[in-house]
């Protein structure tokens, strides 16, 4: 076998699943279709920027990158996707730039917005604290060697452990906050911190499966939106007639019935099924879902 063909086979090892034993009859089904067919390079191309990680419900932008996806299928070429990891739309860089200057001045003795509200009286464990972050936050639009710089800084001169705890580790809630700012809850972490900070405590950011685990609070039309197409590309599959305008809808971004883009849907299924089933345990349910065989 080819290196090139053992890539498309082994494809299925990174979106959760253990190992070639851990492959079941559905995958084993879409692989020899795909060892046994001509499928065009535009085909393979559009499979990689499925779902897997780095490309994940828990971010912004995931269901404009998997329209983007099914309109790449109708279209018969591949092409940039949003969505993945570090994927930060501008709204939020504006937020996070908003934010900062509001964290900065409340330290200058303003009211500071939204965070000064959470962040009541300054003490000068809380003025140091809040600096580091308000800094943290303006540079994040300069990018990554100016935030480093800014967390670097400030880990070496905190004279107070909450600053400390806050910047030093890549594991500390600041540094965790800004490197997965693609998050959707990005937002409601910057609110943790104020308040946390405020009762002078190590505030906790959630990200990626602590994320995913707070969606059904948070985002529940995100999981609204990950059933409906659940629910959509098998009727396509079967080719059976959408049952309303939204349907209808992805039905026309799909494009036309024919053995390679049936494949591609079948993947692309397959891929949402395996999310959706990990999200299921994050959130204690059980569900079965139409299968393609």
């Amino acid at each position: 076998m080819k290196i090139g063909e053992k890539r498309v086979l082994e494809w299925w090892e990174l979106p959760g699943i253990e190992g070639r034993e851990g492959f079941d009859e559905e995958i084993l089904y879409l692989n020899e279709i795909a060892a046994t067919s001509d499928l065009p390079r535009w085909a393979l191309l559009v499979r990689d920027l499925f779902p897997r990680f780095g490309f994940e419900p828990c971010a912004h932008r995931f269901f404009d990158g998997l329209e983007q996806v099914l309109s790449m299928i109708g279209a018969g070429r591949p092409g940039p996707r949003l969505g993945g990891c570090g994927d930060v739309p501008v709204l939020v860089h504006l937020r996070l730039a908003e934010a900062g200057k509001n964290f900065l001045s409340w330290v200058e003795g303003k009211d500071g917005g939204e965070m000064g509200a959470l962040l009541g009286a300054p003490t000068r464990k809380k003025l140091e604290a809040v600096r580091a972050v308000g800094e943290a936050l303006l540079a994040f639009g300069r990018g990554w060697v100016a935030v480093d710089a800014v967390l670097e800084s400030w880990a070496e001169q905190a004279k107070h452990g909450l600053t400390k705890a806050l910047v030093d580790d890549d594991e500390a809630p600041l540094p965790q906050l800004l490197r997965h700012a693609c998050s959707y809850n990005t937002l409601l972490n910057i609110r943790r911190l104020a308040e946390s900070i405020g009762q002078e405590e190590i505030p906790q950011v959630h990200v990626c499966r602590a994320a995913l685990m707070e969606m059904p609070k948070l985002a529940p039309e995100r999981l609204g939106q990950l059933s409906l197409l659940l629910q959509t590309l098998p009727r396509w599959l079967k080719k059976q007639p959408p049952t309303d305008g939204v349907q209808a809808h992805i039905y026309a971004l799909l494009g036309p019935h024919d053995p390679v883009r049936e494949w591609l849907v079948a993947s692309l299924y397959k891929t949402l099924k395996i999310w959706q089933t990990y999200l299921d345990g994050l959130h204690g349910r059980t569900r079965r879902w139409p299968s393609l065989i």
